[in-house]
């Protein structure tokens, strides 16, 4: 798994939202962040996407279409 990709993939992600976590998301979006730098296979790292989508495009302010293309993206990688 190229972490850094991946990583790459996320960040560009998040920095298309409109908005900035707010202060009582932001534990919860480092929690996602530090489980996501912690997997191991692109499954896992699309489950946790999957489990905090809700969260992930309320703090972010991402439409459902941007993280889908996210989805998609990190899922090109593995092949």
């Amino acid at each position: 798994m190229n972490k850094e990709e991946i990583t790459s993939i996320i960040e560009n992600a998040l920095k298309s939202g409109d908005k900035t976590p707010g202060i009582f998301d932001l534990a919860k979006i480092m929690a996602i962040k530090a489980e996501i730098q912690s997997c191991t296979t692109v499954n896992s790292v699309l489950g946790l996407i999957d489990e905090h989508r809700d969260l992930i495009s309320k703090a972010f302010g991402l439409s459902e279409d941007v993280i889908e293309e996210t989805v998609q993206k990190i899922r090109a990688i593995e092949g």
